[in-house]
């Protein structure tokens, strides 16, 4: 860390001085003095608020999954199958009707294709987005990300209704703005959080996206069962609304860095100053990034994971209405409870890893690998035995919890692995490694609407998640790179 007798050299490269004189009261410079030092300090309001955003985030990703269900038509399960499950209230299945009737007459693969969009839009601006949040700044970036989404989202019943391709435009949108997110968020990290923190507040942070889930899923079943606002429309409206609400105190509450925040402390600008690597404003070393095999290894793994993560996002309300025939309101209850053990895993094995870190247990690169390895394994192991239980609702329900949940491990493993490689570029690199990861966002309900299209059987459904399972293995082997 640069010094000088004067004063201590910020990630800027401006000087902060470290005695305030009274001459100085005047200079925008100013800090508050260490004895005045309260409250929550700035990092972590900071987080708080991406974390709110992360909520957002996902409840424009994922209300879809669920009111999908309510706006079309459902596909009878076929009736040849001897797996057919009962409901849970053991209904005749003949009789059974988890829905009323939507508007909408799409068949499972234009569905695949309607859910999938949004990944194609995901794919196109990732590595754009890190780089002008490197260059400009993280917080417009990330928040201006969230509002427009938001600002989609309160569009998409009008597209729909309008015709399925407009629709499926919408959501394209909708994944290119909110991709930029990510990166710029990641970004944000390298300029707030100390290395010692960084398996513990980003991990954190990102949890919103759990909690988005579990919050929007059930009340999405709920407002799509009711009339307000029309039934299905409101799902898009409410978190619509949300999002650009959020952003209104994000743009009062977030700095790009702790040399803008202008009520940081004494005690933590200088904590920061210390702990944070300098931010050199240089050309993006992309022969460097390209030749970087470390990196290769964090793509793989993550772009295996997502293939999991997002079949499980946006198949899993229709896996539960066609097999395990939930009704509307149970499955988005049954769909929140995944999220909520990844949101508790990944709180714990950032904990953990932290632990791990600073009482020099393992290396960072140890802990992170390990933390990849627990993570494949238990997703990939709970997801196999998903297909082996038939139409055992309360196992089912539990098997997918864990699976989902061990994908936390990954929060503190190699999605976090970009800072540990270069903070400098780390936007850059989440953006490289995130953009790759989005493909299997389209691929994945693609995959499912083909081998489910008129045949929603067991069968079908337990070739998925075997798919999926291996998929997941392979790429835990990316960690040895």
């Amino acid at each position: 860390m640069d010094s000088s007798d004067n004063g201590l050299i910020n990630n800027d490269g401006m000087q902060i001085p470290l005695l305030v004189n009274e001459e100085d009261k005047d200079d925008d410079y100013r800090i508050e003095p260490l004895s005045k030092a309260r409250g929550i300090p700035a990092r972590y309001v900071v987080a708080i608020w991406a974390f709110l955003g992360f909520v957002c985030l996902y409840s424009l990703r994922v209300n879809l999954s669920v009111a999908i269900v309510a706006m079309t038509n459902p596909q009878n399960t076929k009736n040849e199958s001897v797996e057919a499950c009962p409901s849970m209230d053991n209904s005749n299945s003949s009789s059974f009707q988890p829905y009323i009737y939507g508007e909408f007459d799409w068949t499972p693969k234009t569905q695949g294709f309607i859910l999938g969009s949004f990944f194609y839009g995901y794919v196109l601006t990732q590595v754009i987005g890190g780089i002008l949040a490197e260059r400009f700044g993280a917080k417009w970036i990330f928040g201006g990300s969230i509002f427009i989404a938001g600002i989609l989202t309160l569009l998409t019943p009008l597209a729909a209704r309008l015709h399925v391709n407009l629709l499926i435009a919408i959501r394209l949108l909708i994944g290119a703005f909110e991709a930029p997110a990510f990166p710029s968020a990641t970004a944000l990290w390298g300029r707030w959080i100390p290395p010692l923190e960084r398996s513990i507040i980003p991990p954190i942070a990102s949890t919103g996206k759990e909690i988005g889930i579990i919050i929007t899923t059930p009340l999405v079943s709920q407002l799509c069962a009711s009339t307000f606002l029309g039934g299905w429309p409101s799902a898009f409206y409410v978190f619509g609304i949300l999002s650009c609400l959020w952003f209104i105190g994000w743009a009062f509450y977030a700095y790009n860095s702790p040399s803008e925040h202008p009520h940081i402390t004494y005690e933590e600008k200088l904590y920061l100053l210390r702990s944070i690597p300098k931010q050199k404003k240089s050309p993006t070393p992309w022969y460097d990034i390209i030749t970087c095999v470390p990196l290769y290894g964090i793509a793989i793994q993550h772009i295996c994971t997502n293939f999991v993560f997002y079949i499980l996002l946006t198949s899993l309300p229709t896996y539960f209405s066609t097999i395990l025939r939930f009704n509307l309101k149970q499955n988005g209850i049954m769909f929140a409870i995944p999220y909520l053990f990844q949101l508790i895993f990944t709180i714990v094995s950032g904990q953990i890893a932290d632990l791990i870190r600073a009482r020099k247990i393992l290396s960072t690169t140890a802990t992170r690998r390990w933390q990849t390895i627990i993570g494949a394994f238990g997703t990939s192991f709970f997801l196999v035995l998903v297909g082996f239980i038939g139409c055992n609702h309360v196992l089912a329900v539990i098997f997918i919890s864990l699976s989902v949940g061990f994908i936390g491990f990954q929060g503190s493993g190699s999605l976090i692995s970009h800072l540990d490689i270069a903070s400098n570029y780390a936007g850059t690199l989440m953006g490289i490694t995130n953009m790759l990861a989005a493909i299997p966002g389209f691929v994945g309900p693609i995959f499912v609407g083909w081998i489910t299209n008129h045949n929603q059987t067991l069968a079908a459904w337990k070739l998925i998640f075997n798919i999926s399972s291996s998929v997941c293995l392979f790429g835990f082997n990316s960690r040895f790179f």
